[in-house]
């Protein structure tokens, strides 16, 4: 416990979660906010002040599950979205816009798994 005592359990299974941070030297810079993350607008994943800046995956400060299923869902919101600003300004794209999907797989009972898919705001998604 935080004030050091021991407690001792019985469990069937353990789920341990460390603490979500992004790495130091992305907490460090200048393209982190606050909380450590690297600060990006949440639908378009560029950076809030650096504009030819994106990011994806554990380290961006979105409030969504960090999560590989995230990370693939946000790298082609990245590519398509740096790809329209290497483009001339007349043939432009709309930006791509990050729903927010994570998943996360659940063991339900032994052998078998549920795969828990939500977007912004817990909000069910199921594929």
């Amino acid at each position: 416990t935080a004030d050091g005592q021991l407690v001792e359990k019985e469990f069937e299974m353990l789920h341990v979660v460390p603490p979500m941070r992004a790495p130091r030297c992305v907490r460090e810079s200048p393209l982190a906010d606050a909380t450590g993350f690297v600060a990006v607008e949440h639908d378009t994943l560029r950076h809030v002040d650096f504009e030819n800046v994106f990011a994806a995956g554990d380290c961006v400060s979105a409030p969504n599950a960090k999560t590989m299923a995230a990370a693939r869902k946000q790298a082609p919101v990245v590519v398509h979205n740096l790809l329209q600003d290497l483009a001339p300004a007349a043939a432009r794209p709309t930006e791509a816009v990050y729903d927010g999907y994570g998943a996360c797989p659940l063991t339900v009972e032994k052998g078998k798994v549920v795969l828990a898919e939500f977007g912004w705001g817990g909000q069910l998604m199921p594929s």
